[in-house]
């Protein structure tokens, strides 16, 4: 029970209106610490020195007479901007995938009365999740607890601002290579060679020795050097090196060309090159050769096309903006209607035992890090509804655990680091799938062994109860299937004849063990009241 509530219990609930600021308990340091929070306009015949002596003795009574007791009365001075840093700050700490997904320059708080009226805006793909997972509720607890008022009410909305669908969408369009990073406005205007097709890349992307890449850029530090032919008795120029950086918005690169000399057209005097009009400012698209230079201990790109263009850096920023942004959405999944063929719904017409057509059950699998329940992270999480004897319901998603997959796992459900980079983190999903599971029976392979011990976990590293029934579907088979030495999910789907379309990934291990539990209880309960 929360201290506040004890407080309650011990005073018939007098100093309701009282709430708990701060609290620290601190055992080495023998102390314990209290800032109680009044209502900015508290009375003194409400809120007097005798009551703050009976609440200085419920906090006493609360420690051992060794231990030092600090405790100040502080008057609640509720404005917009501590309650939205408020929000931010309990966002920030317990829900850092949310944060990621709301605009809080937008974030509206009310001030109504004896009401907050906190406006949350969120993007569209995390809108389901802050409905129906009970962050509401929570956020709307914690800041009801931070404050003197007596309703806190949170509204979810949607960012009018981010088109999220777009972002997602650029996000998994994008292919470097053949769709290009850099808009060019209007068309080259050949100095050196002809025809690039390639589209241009970010000078960024090549750290490496590489042949035939495309970047463009500014051209900057321009030097023009002459090749002087030795072996010629008046040591004439036999060709110009042209050396100079383009840059974009992302990086630099050195550049190096050797022109050969024109012979001078009717009324010119000297001989000319192709880069004599080049100059500092001017924007080029290069195709060429990236290599290292013994001479200047670094890597050079070699021209061997170069164009006049117009970059559109306005264009270019925003679109790096809008990709940088779009790489920071998590992807939040919503549970889907589960479409059968018709194969299972010709299986589905048969009876079921009592004890599958009377209950509710969620079936789920869980792929990890690792084979730990004590340490190894989520890294997707399947599960199905059961009614009746019918798959009615799926919802799966990828988790974002925070760190780098080991290979060992990977090779098991080909779950890499690049596909979770853009799901959430556990602790964003896992009150949604504890209110997803309410009042249903939790079903899982080896769940006694592996599954159950996990979620257990993290109920109790998160805060959230976790009251269901569990059924572990091969202890079961264990018990039914005497005669078999083998009760793996793939030799129970081979023994029923269930096909598993996808083995080793959450959603699908959940399906077909769910079908496998339907089966298994015909066998057991079918069987039992079968007359002799």
């Amino acid at each position: 029970m929360q201290f506040i509530d004890k407080l309650n219990e011990a005073t018939n609930n007098k100093y309701e209106f009282l709430r708990i600021s701060k609290l620290n308990l601190d055992v080495g340091a023998s102390s314990l610490s209290v800032v109680c929070l009044l209502p900015q306009d508290i009375t003194e015949d409400k809120f007097s020195e005798n009551d703050k002596k009976v609440i200085e003795e419920f906090c006493r009574s609360q420690v051992p007479d060794t231990f030092a007791l600090k405790i100040a009365f502080v008057k609640n001075l509720i404005n917009q901007e501590a309650v939205s840093k408020q929000v931010f700050n309990y966002i920030s700490l317990k829900h850092q995938t949310i944060l990621t997904q709301m605009d809080p320059s937008i974030t509206d708080v009310k001030i109504d009365g004896d009401r907050l009226i906190i406006d949350l805006y969120v993007y569209s793909t995390a809108q389901h999740y802050c409905e129906h997972s009970g962050f509401k509720e929570k956020l709307a607890k914690h800041i009801y607890n931070q404050n003197c008022v007596n309703k806190v009410i949170v509204n979810i909305k949607v960012c009018k601002t981010v088109d999220t669908g777009k972002l997602l969408k650029e996000r998994e369009d994008i292919k470097y290579v053949d769709n290009g990073e850099i808009e060019i406005v209007g068309n080259y205007h050949y100095m050196v060679g002809k025809d690039i097709i390639r589209k241009p890349r970010y000078i960024e992307k090549y750290k490496k020795e590489m042949d035939g890449i495309c970047v463009c850029g500014t051209v900057s530090e321009l030097k023009r050097v002459n090749i002087i032919d030795k072996s010629s008795p008046d040591r004439r120029v036999k060709k110009v090196l042209f050396k100079f950086v383009i840059s974009d918005s992302t990086g630099k690169m050195d550049c190096l060309y050797f022109a050969k000399l024109r012979k001078p057209k009717k009324g010119e005097k000297e001989h000319s090159t192709c880069l004599d009009l080049l100059k500092d400012g001017d924007d080029v698209v290069i195709l060429g050769n990236y290599k290292y230079s013994d001479f200047s201990n670094k890597n050079e790109l070699l021209v061997t096309k170069l164009a006049l263009c117009k970059i559109n850096y306005e264009a270019l920023a925003k679109r790096r903006e809008d990709i940088k942004l779009a790489n920071k959405i998590k992807i939040f999944q919503t549970p889907k209607a589960y479409e059968v063929d018709m194969n299972e719904s010709l299986l589905d017409m048969l009876g079921h035992c009592d004890y599958i057509m009377n209950n509710k059950f969620v079936v789920f699998d869980l792929e990890t890090t690792g084979l730990s329940t004590e340490t190894d992270d989520i890294i997707e999480l399947g599960a199905v509804k059961l009614e009746e004897g019918k798959i009615v319901e799926y919802y799966n998603t990828l988790v974002d655990p925070k760190r780098s997959i080991p290979e060992g796992a990977s090779k098991v459900n080909n779950i890499y680091d690049a596909d979770v980079k853009n799901s959430p983190y556990i602790e964003d999903i896992f009150g949604f799938f504890v209110e997803y599971c309410k009042g249903y029976i939790l079903v899982a392979h080896n769940g006694a062994g592996f599954d159950f011990k996990i979620i257990r976990r993290l109920a109790g590293q998160l805060g959230y109860p976790l009251y269901n029934e569990m059924v572990d579907s091969l202890t079961e088979a264990r018990n039914i299937l005497t005669k078999s030495r083998r009760h793996s999910l793939e030799a129970l789907c081979e023994h029923y004849g269930i096909v598993n379309k996808n083995a080793h990934r959450a959603y699908e291990d959940a399906e077909a063990t769910a079908k496998v539990f339907v089966k298994l209880m015909d066998d057991k309960y079918l069987t039992q009241s079968t007359p002799k």
